[in-house]
């Protein structure tokens, strides 16, 4: 278990705003930084650093953090990994790490168990007595020097990998978890690939945590792939990712194919920028992940018809934040490997330079797929290029593809318009029926009591959807007012301002005591804050809230006012303790006015106390609209979030 200490030593030792620039552009806007959401698609800034308390905070998607959080949402880890990841990057062993540790988490166990088998693989392939991996290797092309430099293997099987693994003390539970070894009917453990060369597969840090087995004569699967695990997911992992990256962010640009091979002759031809599929076509996940590092993505493709197919399923990526995705199909159904042996790195070079927009070779190959001269091939076409933009039918640009592909067809925009109108419900239709199915099937199989456990779960929020809440325990969902969502997102903001300023909010503890806090969360953050000593740093404030809120990292970091705000931030302080002072007392006037309504019980000296006390409340209401109505124009994001 990682200590308190040592993860206090790896969050000091990280600049957030240094972090968060490996990958996303930041702006400076007053106290703090701004770029584009690297976790959803947005034009727009709206992700925000704080440097001061080292929270991250995005208004677009709701996620937000810490540097902790920001690298688990990243790397797709675990908070220990998370811890680890950072602790790498800064230089900083931990308790964790030493050689007298525990034996470690389930994931660095499935790590630990495919780095083992790695080494084992490229020891069969190099000097096993079974030479038919490197006749294999010779004949692609791959020699001795190639097959090092990517770790290439031979598995043997027969039981040979299993022995191995168990001599160095890994239990048959690893090996299954990590997909290098199955049972057998009768529970007998056996190696899972066998006679294959094989391509270990690496995470982002250059972990092996999967592999790809190649068989060397006739046979199914010619690709035989790890199944999916906790530590590899073939839709978000790629081939070579790790020796790629830093090529990618230098030219700013990523070439992905779709083969072990067709990566490795790329590479050893020069052009490092370079990744490859794992089995499948090019994902959400693999275009997020590579536009992580690059605004260009070119999808180089198999001259033959599936890679043509590939290339169609792509269109509903080229709108995914700002990448500008294109694509080059080899001629002479020719794959990159066979290409770079034939024609040379340089002319390959040349078609990745002529690469064309993925959308402009969609249409044009729709063109050259039926006759457009006549009526019933352009009704064709017309209807292919209608379902192949239905991805992208809610995009602002959807009347840009209409007149191209009314360009193309030689048909007029509003003929393209009414046909997509009509094939998009065709295919929403189609998909509708599709999940109906899948759901009667999903739910077909389901215990009885588990469909009625299920059905009764309630689907209302605790709180607004955009504050977080992952960690609250679940409480009866609560369906807040208007005047209850705009004192929260004040609750925010106030937050944002007091962690970042803990020193000016001092003298005004008093009337932070009056306010009637929405979130009891926002209150403990609030009192943690004014109950250190005056003078701590930034840093030791946020290590007191976060012992009272582990979730403070999220809810602190939503707050504006500090890049929006043209006032200095006294002003701003003020302004939103009158706020939040104006929506408690509006929150009081409103129930004595319910309870002087309905409740009859009440004396006669209990109405006037309640009367006179509505009165004061109103002149006080007043008095704060008035004070609020002077400063308010910087500040009108704060009813616009709620």
């Amino acid at each position: 278990m990682i200590s308190d200490e040592d993860k206090d030593r790896v969050r000091a030792a990280t600049d957030l705003v240094q972090l968060v620039q490996e990958t996303v552009e930041l702006k400076p806007r007053g106290q703090e930084f701004w770029g584009c959401c690297p976790f959803h698609g947005e034009k727009t800034p709206s992700f925000h650093v704080i440097p001061s308390t080292q929270v991250w905070h995005c208004f677009g998607c709701g996620e937000g953090g810490d540097a902790f959080t920001y690298v688990m949402k990243r790397e797709n880890l675990s908070f220990p990994e998370s811890i680890r990841y950072l602790a790498d990057r800064a230089g900083i062993e931990i308790a964790d790490d030493a050689p007298t540790a525990r034996r470690g988490t389930k994931r660095s166990r499935i790590i630990d168990v495919c780095e083992k088998t790695c080494e084992f693989y490229h020891t069969m392939l190099m000097r096993g007595k079974d030479g038919r991996g490197r006749t294999y290797c010779s004949e692609r092309g791959l020699n001795s020097q190639v097959c090092q430099r990517y770790r290439l293997g031979y598995a043997p099987g027969r039981g040979s990998l299993v022995a191995h693994l168990s001599a160095a003390g890994f239990t048959p539970r690893e090996m299954v978890d990590a997909n290098v070894a199955i049972r057998r009917d009768r529970g007998t453990l056996s190696d899972r690939f066998y006679e294959r060369v094989m391509f270990p597969i690496f995470d982002e840090q250059g972990h092996c945590i999967a592999f790809g087995g190649r068989i060397m004569g006739d046979g199914q699967p010619k690709y035989l792939n790890t199944a999916e695990t906790s530590v590899f997911h073939k839709k978000r992992n790629l081939y070579g990712f790790n020796w790629a990256k830093e090529h990618i962010v230098a030219q700013n640009t990523a070439v992905v194919v779709e083969g072990y091979t067709d990566a490795i002759a790329c590479w050893e031809a020069g052009i490092g920028n370079v990744v490859a599929t794992l089995g499948t076509a090019l994902t959400e996940h693999h275009v997020k992940t590579l536009t992580r590092f690059a605004k260009r993505i070119i999808y180089l493709f198999d001259g033959d018809a599936a890679g043509q197919k590939a290339a169609e399923r792509a269109i509903q990526f080229v709108e995914t934040g700002s990448v500008d995705l294109r694509c080059v199909i080899l001629p002479d159904d020719l794959d990159p490997n066979d290409f770079i042996h034939e024609r040379g790195g340089d002319a390959l070079r040349e078609l990745l330079d002529q690469a064309q927009p993925l959308l402009d070779f969609v249409f044009g190959k729709l063109e050259e797929r039926s006759d457009v001269s006549t009526p019933s091939g352009r009704a064709r076409a017309l209807e292919d290029a209608c379902r192949l933009i239905f991805p992208l039918r809610s995009s602002y640009m959807v009347d840009t593809y209409y007149m191209q592909i009314a360009d193309r067809l030689g048909v007029d925009v509003e003929m393209v318009r009414e046909a997509a109108q009509r094939v998009f419900r065709d295919v929403s239709r189609q998909q509708e029926q599709t999940r109906a199915r899948e759901r009667a099937r999903e739910q077909a199989s389901r215990p009885a009591d588990e469909v009625a456990y299920f059905d009764d779960v309630p689907s209302e929020p605790y709180f607004d959807q955009e504050v977080p809440v992952e960690s609250v325990p679940e409480p009866a969902p609560v369906p807040l007012t208007d005047l209850e969502r705009r004192a929260l997102a004040g609750e925010r903001e106030l937050l944002c301002l007091l962690t970042t300023y803990p020193d000016s909010f001092r003298p005004f503890a008093e009337r932070i005591c009056s306010i009637d806090w929405i979130d009891p969360r926002h209150e403990a953050i609030a009192w943690a804050v004014l109950a250190t000593p005056e003078s701590s740093p930034v840093g030791e404030v946020m290590d007191a809230v976060r012992a009272v809120c582990p979730e403070a990292p999220q809810l602190v970091g939503a707050g504006t006012i500090g890049a929006t705000s043209a006032h200095p931030t006294e002003t701003n302080i003020e302004f939103l303790l009158d706020t939040l002072e104006l929506y408690t007392v509006r929150r009081r006037m409103k129930a004595a006015q319910a309870r002087l309504r309905s409740d009859r019980s009440l004396l006669s000296d209990e109405r006037r106390e309640m009367t006179i006390q509505a009165t004061k409340d109103a002149a006080r209401a007043r008095e704060l609209e008035r004070a609020v109505e002077g400063v308010a124009d910087p500040f009108r994001l704060i009813d616009a979030q709620s």
